[in-house]
């Protein structure tokens, strides 16, 4: 009997064939359309390229409607990117959903801000482990950020208001301090971040991860996090390895371990994860996906043994 998650590992690995052979397909050589005549993959990249210039005009023409006069030369590189994101764990039923992200690099007007829209507080996205290994769709909360970024000598600092559109509009700020400190054969990327949310009070988050290059197929990213909730009183911490991969210019492959913990009632251990993510860039900076088949162990379940997949699907313009 087939159960809900054989169905979506059984979807996920025929996507992810199918996408792989268009790619491989791509690569090669293949005889000429008729003259005249487009193949599909003309159309599908002439088609991104007419809407990003689309974006980039209307960007460049909020810009200078804003700022009323050119401050800088510099190159406009307004993205939009769509996310589909599919979520299979056993024992639950298949979740998917899409999200949208704005980024309208308006260059006059990041003389003195920057403006991001998204469907979701992508700040608070950064804030855990999900950003390596997604479990959870994402927080449907649309939204606008108004970023001032500056750099304090080798530290970068970023103050963001940002606007949830609801009734009635909330407001959550951040103000973040980071750094990256890069060497010879490893990188250190300190972080800290104070942050206040209508729903979750204040709090503050703080990352000091290292990333070690052993060569240049091979990597490690150990991931030392840790986020503190002031509303519920809960210090949530995250620890993990990362080994990475690279196949080829356009695929990649890592292997991941994380452990969780929290402080309640007293500070334990509340989950640990093994995942494997396999990356594919179909075509750059148009279509990427990402497969992630984990196993999953958590406290509230007896430590019991959950199996799940995760399938995304970006679209670039």
């Amino acid at each position: 009997m087939k159960t809900v998650l054989g169905k979506a590992l059984f979807l996920m690995l025929f996507l992810w064939v199918f996408f792989s052979s268009l790619s491989i397909k791509a690569e090669e050589k293949a005889p000429p359309p008729p003259e005249g005549e487009k193949t599909w993959e003309q159309t599908l990249i002439e088609g991104n390229i007419a809407i990003s210039k689309w974006f980039d005009s209307v960007a460049e023409g909020l810009d200078l409607f804003l700022v009323g006069r050119r401050v800088t030369e510099r190159a406009n590189t307004s993205s939009l990117r769509v996310e589909n994101l599919t979520i299979s764990q056993e024992g639950k039923a298949l979740i998917n959903s899409v999200s949208i992200g704005v980024n309208p690099r308006l260059p006059n007007l990041e003389e003195y801000w920057h403006l991001k829209f998204a469907t979701y507080d992508e700040r608070a996205d950064k804030r855990n482990a999900q950003e390596y290994i997604r479990q959870t769709p994402r927080e449907r909360n649309p939204g606008a950020t108004v970023g001032v970024f500056k750099k304090l000598g080798n530290i970068r600092t970023a103050f963001e208001p940002r606007i949830e559109l609801q009734d009635p509009l909330r407001i959550s700020h951040s103000l973040s301090f980071e750094s990256v400190a890069r060497l010879e054969t490893y990188e250190i990327n300190p972080k800290l971040e104070f942050w206040a949310t209508p729903d979750k009070g204040v709090g503050a988050f703080q990352a000091l991860n290292f990333n070690f290059l052993l060569s240049k197929v091979w990597s490690i990213t150990l991931v030392n996090q840790g986020d503190y909730e002031e509303k519920t009183h809960t210090y949530s911490v995250t620890n993990g390895v990362s080994f990475g991969q690279i196949l080829s210019r356009k695929q990649a492959l890592s292997y991941n371990i994380f452990f969780g913990s929290n402080n309640h009632p007293n500070y334990h251990l509340d989950s640990y994860n093994f995942a494997v993510v396999y990356s594919h860039v179909l075509y750059k900076k148009i279509l990427d996906i990402q497969v992630a088949p984990n196993v999953d162990f958590q406290r509230s379940l007896d430590f019991k043994r959950v199996l799940g997949v995760t399938f995304t699907v970006n679209l670039n313009f």
